[in-house]
């Protein structure tokens, strides 16, 4: 129980003093508790022995409101600053987590967002962070609250009498043996349930993600079986966690009913024998049920506790994840070529998808990647921005090893637009504004005349400052590609890395975003991914790449009158361009 304590301790960081201090605090909050019972004791004494103590006067009277209002009123304060040292601890603590756990991810290398991690992930970055967030000092002095009472319960009852300090002993005793009993089953349960979690928010993810495909194929209902499966196998898990702690949560209940009948019992017994008087009879039996209160209360707070323990395992899990390595006096480029020197990379082991390979792409040169799917281009682009790195050789802008440079200041002078684009559910202005956060609205104007977005935003309901959808689903496949190329051309980095955007576009949004597209690579270092034969044919350079290996290199007429590869390659697609459907 106590390494919880601690593992919140270190996850608060800095705040972890504060939160100490509140447990202080907490305790003189219980402390005071008390006092108002102690208070009333004293008026029984006064009027059930006033030959021993004195009879009851309009002093003692007034001294008693004094004491039961002074003890609420620091009772108060106590259990505000529990709050304002401990209770906002926990927001704050959660608040810089998120922002932490943000730059962490943006520095993993794009395996560790595979189908393995993205559940989890997810779950982190969701449910997780949120149930720390609501529970984890909150619980805490739930169950600080419970030891604090017992302890205060001691030092009362020896006051009252070492016979009843005894029998309070050995109801602790017996709770604390209920209470570990209950922490193995929930340490167990808990951490499958938690996983299940993560596998969970995968399969609603994939479901949503591919809810055009499931219902296009009829798969909707029951047929959508393994969104089904995985629900009913996290509803088992729940009540697997229920049915196994019922029984330990009650048995924990059952020992304080016992003890405070015990308690009771022996306190009768004791004042007929003389040994107590009546007064502090009547103080017991109103003073345990108020001690042993926190107590019972903290069994239930000792099971979320195990969750929180489970959701901090996950929270780490993700958080150390390795993210690609920045070297501590990381270098600058000063120029913007771009060299592959025997490079070999595998997405998954001795399975090279690029096989030593070697180019290099001059400064403000456009160099076209050219092959059949699943050839290497993508992955080509994707070493250049350290997406991933490679294993063998290694990636140079301006001369410089990208792995020796800080992934920031690598992606500040690269801009990527590919087919598939992301908007946030945000506005326009602030989705083009991604490129560059302090810029200003002409600046974003601007650019946007030059993507040829500045039109048809204006027609929106809002203009820029219309919320599109997430994803941007309220926009055309083509209004959405020229917004990413604005936001390429605010950002004006001198490396572009291009997915040609016209490859799957109508006829006019072709024509725009082609005009986009010569807005946006002026005087700019381009690496594009080619599917137009016109773009093919312009390049200053085109790299031939088939199954992972550079095959050929070369200007369009050079690597023609090779007779080669891509002359086969051009054959086909100026055939192809060339077809018709016959009536």
């Amino acid at each position: 129980m106590f390494r919880i304590f601690k593992r919140i301790l270190f996850f608060s960081k800095d705040r972890a003093t504060k939160i100490k201090i509140s447990y202080i605090f907490s305790f003189f909050a219980r402390l005071f508790t008390a006092v108002p019972i102690a208070a009333i004791l004293y008026v029984l004494i006064k009027i059930v022995t006033p030959e021993q103590y004195g009879e009851l006067k309009i002093n003692d009277l007034w001294l008693t409101f004094i004491m039961i209002a002074a003890s609420l009123i620091l009772q108060y304060i106590f259990n505000y600053l529990v709050f304002k040292f401990a209770g906002l601890s926990g927001f704050e603590n959660v608040a810089n987590e998120r922002i932490n756990i943000g730059n962490h991810l943006k520095r993993l290398p794009m395996g560790a967002f595979g189908e393995k991690n993205l559940g989890d992930i997810s779950a982190v970055v969701t449910t997780e962070l949120t149930f720390i967030e609501n529970h984890s000092v909150k619980m805490l002095d739930t169950v600080l609250n419970g030891f604090l009472s017992i302890i205060v319960a001691f030092l009362y009852m020896i006051i009252i009498d070492w016979r009843l300090t005894i029998i309070l002993s050995l109801v602790t005793i017996g709770a604390i043996i209920a209470l570990n009993n209950n922490q193995k089953i929930a340490k167990r349960l808990s951490k499958r349930r938690q996983e299940t979690q993560g596998k969970l928010i995968k399969a609603a993810l994939e479901y949503i993600q591919g809810l055009s495909v499931i219902k296009a194929y009829n798969m909707t209902g029951e047929k959508a079986k393994k969104m089904h499966d995985t629900i009913n196998t996290v509803r088992d898990n729940a009540l697997d966690l229920e049915k196994h702690m019922l029984p330990s949560i009650s048995k924990y209940g059952y020992v304080f009913d016992v003890g405070i009948g015990v308690l009771i019992f022996a306190g009768c017994a004791f004042a007929l024998q003389t040994s107590i008087s009546i007064p502090l009879l009547f103080m017991l039996v109103i003073y345990v049920f108020k001690m042993f209160l926190p107590a019972r209360a903290s069994i239930v707070a000792a099971l979320v506790i195990r969750i929180l323990d489970a959701s901090l395992d996950r929270f780490y899990a993700v958080t150390d994840l390795k993210p690609l390595q920045e070297k501590a006096n990381s270098k600058k480029m000063k120029s913007h070529d771009i060299a592959f020197e025997n490079v070999s990379f595998a997405y998954e082991e001795d399975q090279n998808v690029i096989k030593n390979m070697s180019f290099t792409i001059l400064e403000k040169s456009m160099t076209a990647l050219v092959g059949q799917s699943g050839c290497g281009k993508t992955t080509v682009t994707n070493l250049i921005a350290r997406f991933w790195d490679v294993q063998k050789g290694s990636v140079k802008i301006g001369g410089i090893d990208v792995k020796d440079m800080s992934v920031d200041h690598l992606m500040e002078n690269i801009s990527m637009v590919f087919q598939k684009v992301y908007l946030f559910n945000d506005t326009v202005l602030n989705n083009i504004r991604l490129g560059k956060p302090d810029a200003t609205k002409e600046e974003v104007i601007a650019a946007a005349k030059k993507a040829r977005c500045h039109d048809f935003i204006l027609k929106l309901k809002d203009g820029y400052n219309t919320v599109i959808g997430e994803s941007g689903d309220t926009l055309s496949g083509g209004e959405k590609q020229r917004i990413s190329i604005a936001r390429a051309i605010l950002k004006d980095a001198p490396i572009i890395l291009l997915d040609e955007a016209t490859a799957s576009v109508d006829p006019e949004n072709e024509k725009y975003i082609q005009e986009a597209i010569m807005e946006l690579v002026k005087e700019k270092t381009l690496v594009i991914i080619a599917h137009r034969l016109s773009t093919i044919k312009s390049a200053d350079q085109i790299l031939v790449l088939d199954d992972g290996t550079l095959m050929e290199k070369g200007t369009h007429q050079e690597l023609i009158d090779k007779d080669g590869l891509y002359k086969r390659f051009w054959e086909r697609r100026t055939k192809a361009r060339g077809w018709r459907i016959a009536s």
